[in-house]
């Protein structure tokens, strides 16, 4: 199925400048009548697209009940093209679609498996885990992370990636997966950049582990005293990265998968340009944003404690 359209260039509203072109309404009718049979991860569709003469395969995202085909800037930029441009865009439909969904149909029937560690909650030790950077992981193993429900499965980790007035009640928990999708660039092992890592065990996606640029963080930058109290740091400084959540698969938890993915965090930190890399521990109850006990086994020493609930816990390379 080919389809012909004229869709505006629109910019992503999230932390990086993304792109995409807006598939007009009248158009995304005829693809949610095909939707049901080519559609794989969140009603995604995978399709060739071609502006110009230049083709390439993605996955039409959808967004209010319509579509969105990413522009890269790859695509982009040669032709000039930037928000508010109009553009032609000719889709195809990938001849495997149907091969994709079948095989995106069993993964999610796996994950859907309960853990095969439920038993004994033996500690796992570091050399038991496989940690990868989040964009050589599947999708499907990303939502076998975070669950279906629960605060993972709400919040998605966009606490401090959030712009102000933005909630997970305004946004909604499908635009939220679909920024952190977007942030770690799962699946596409080629990637320049990813934002996280994921743990397996096993051949199992066990643990997910938040770490990037402090500066990638409006909300840690804006409301979250933290990081900044009593200490002089620039906000703006790219060289130094912040690790701000940990999310473990029920049926692995207090087994040291975080306490390994903290220590992996530095290393990745570093191996990317980073000089210091930080956390932000809960004192009380840990949380997603971690203990002071997994940072200090990690490697991690304490840099600051703004108050009785709060640490920063840092390595400087």
């Amino acid at each position: 199925m080919d389809q012909f359209f004229t869709g505006e260039v629109i910019e992503w509203r999230g932390p990086a400048p993304y792109y995409f072109v807006s598939v007009p309404e009248e158009d995304g009718e005829a693809l949610r009548a095909v939707a049901l049979s080519a559609s794989y991860g969140w009603g995604m569709l995978p399709i060739r697209a071609r502006i110009g003469t230049t083709e390439w395969k993605t996955s039409l995202w959808p967004k209010d009940g319509g579509y969105l085909l990413p522009l890269k800037d790859a695509v982009r930029k040669p032709q000039g093209l930037d928000a508010g441009d109009a553009v032609d865009v000719q889709l195809t439909f990938d001849p495997q679609s149907r091969q994709v969904k079948r095989a995106s149909d069993a993964a999610a029937s796996t994950r859907a498996r309960p853990p095969r560690s439920a038993g004994p909650r033996e500690p796992v030790g570091a050399e038991q885990l496989k940690i990868v950077p989040a964009n050589q992981a599947a999708a499907s193993d990303l939502r076998a992370v975070f669950g279906e429900r629960g605060d993972s499965a709400r919040c998605w980790c966009q606490r401090f990636r959030m712009l102000p007035k933005e909630s997970w009640a305004s946004e909604g928990a499908e635009e939220l997966a679909a920024r952190l999708r977007d942030q770690t660039a799962c699946g596409n092992p080629n990637a320049e950049t990813t934002s996280g890592l994921i743990a397996y065990l096993d051949g199992e996606p066990v643990g997910w582990c938040a770490v990037a640029p402090r500066a990638d963080h409006p909300r840690l930058l804006r409301d979250f005293r933290v990081p900044w109290q009593d200490r002089t740091e620039d906000k703006t400084d790219r060289t130094i990265w912040a690790v701000t959540c940990f999310v473990t698969r029920v049926g692995y938890r207090r087994r040291g998968i975080s306490r390994a993915l903290a220590r992996a965090a530095a290393d990745f930190a570093r191996d990317r340009g980073a000089r210091a890399v930080e956390g932000y521990p809960d004192l009380v109850d840990g949380g997603y944003v971690g203990t002071l006990a997994t940072f200090a086994d990690a490697g991690y020493s304490e840099a600051s404690r703004p108050g009785r609930r709060r640490a920063v816990m840092r390595i400087d390379f």
